[in-house]
């Protein structure tokens, strides 16, 4: 669908808002709510208030860094503003590199940078575009990424704070001396300990789901800027390997297949048996440490190891068939087939 006909979206607070946007606004206040009431009460005085403002502190930081995520226009600074967009978000000027290399947007009918993609949902070209996130409902570029990592830290942190204390709470009210009991009841004013503890089971059930869920997208995203790569490049390399790694493993299907054709009508019964049980093991279970026939990247990675020789193995006939760096005829297999055998 072309820009004239669905509107540009200027940021992550501009509609349409989607349910996953819409629930961030509900179940952080939500969280920050149930530390106050349910939580912080039950801690001693000397422990509540340091836990209280840490907790505070990372729940407003990942409100202002999820909020200037949001905020900021990650488009790219040669698209031209549209006719209903009279201002830019950024928190800076849109300036770019005018010898940074450029490449033609035919959606935008624009020349954007390099790295810059069009994202379908924002219907924008975004520089250096990351990816879009359904949670802030934003695309994150060059402009915003520093805001979505670092509101990703700190709800990673406020989530650990709140699941660790929440459980230290239910484990002392159980296994303690009857102090956090006796706090529950003093300051709900009645024998509240088993809805308290079934509040806190619910929200500390939900922290370690949400942890789980933000933690590893916090370490995919350490990962990335350690190898230097967007979320877009990480996944067109990804399905490129997937692409090389399904063209080998057909060629070698078709390999497995004429060596098998050959080996029956050299009447060696146990060889084809092998190549079959070997095409079924990697097939079905991966296994192939012990299939005679390899991919490419196996053979590169077996040619690297360090070893010497031959890698002999029996036929079952009594002969030896070579799999790798030998060109002597010891099976009976034609030149082109031991091609189709050697690693």
């Amino acid at each position: 669908m072309s820009s004239a006909v669905r509107p540009r979206r200027v940021n992550g607070l501009a509609p349409p808002y989607t349910a996953a946007q819409i629930s961030t606004w509900i179940f952080l206040p939500l969280l920050v709510l149930e530390f106050c009431f349910f939580v912080s009460p039950l801690l001693p005085l000397a422990a509540s208030i340091p836990c209280t403002l840490a907790f505070g502190c990372f729940a407003i930081s990942s409100a202002v860094f999820g909020f200037l995520a949001m905020k900021v226009d990650p488009k790219d600074p040669r698209l031209p503003n549209e006719n209903n967009v009279t201002t830019t978000t950024r928190t800076t000027a849109p300036t770019y590199d005018p010898e940074e290399p450029t490449k033609q947007c035919w959606i935008c009918d624009v020349q954007v940078g390099e790295k810059s993609m069009h994202c379908k949902f924002c219907n924008k070209c975004v520089d250096h575009f990351d990816h879009h996130c359904m949670w802030l409902n934003t695309c994150v570029g060059k402009a915003n990424y520093h805001y979505f990592f670092r509101c990703m830290v700190s709800i990673a942190i406020m989530l650990v704070i709140q699941a660790v204390i929440q459980l230290a709470l239910i484990l002392d009210i159980y296994l303690g001396s009857g102090a956090t009991k006796e706090r529950a009841e003093g300051w709900f004013q009645a024998d509240a300990t088993i809805a308290v503890v079934v509040v806190m089971a619910i929200f500390l059930f939900f922290n370690l789901g949400s942890l789980s869920l933000i933690g590893q997208l916090l370490l995919f995203h350490i990962r990335l800027q350690r190898n230097g790569l967007s979320t877009y490049q990480y996944i067109v390399r990804d399905n490129q390997q997937r692409r090389e790694k399904a063209r080998m493993e057909d060629e070698l299907t078709m390999r497995r297949e004429m060596t098998i054709a050959h080996a029956k009508n050299e009447g060696k019964g146990c060889l084809s048996l092998r190549l079959e049980a070997n095409g079924i093991l990697r097939k079905q279970c991966g296994v192939t440490c012990c299939d005679p026939l390899k991919t490419e990247e196996e053979g590169k990675e077996a040619e690297m190891a360090p070893h010497s020789g031959g890698n002999g193995v029996s036929n079952g006939d009594g002969q030896a068939l070579t799999i790798s760096n030998g060109d002597e005829d010891d099976d009976g297999i034609d030149d082109e087939s031991k091609e189709t055998e050697n690693v």
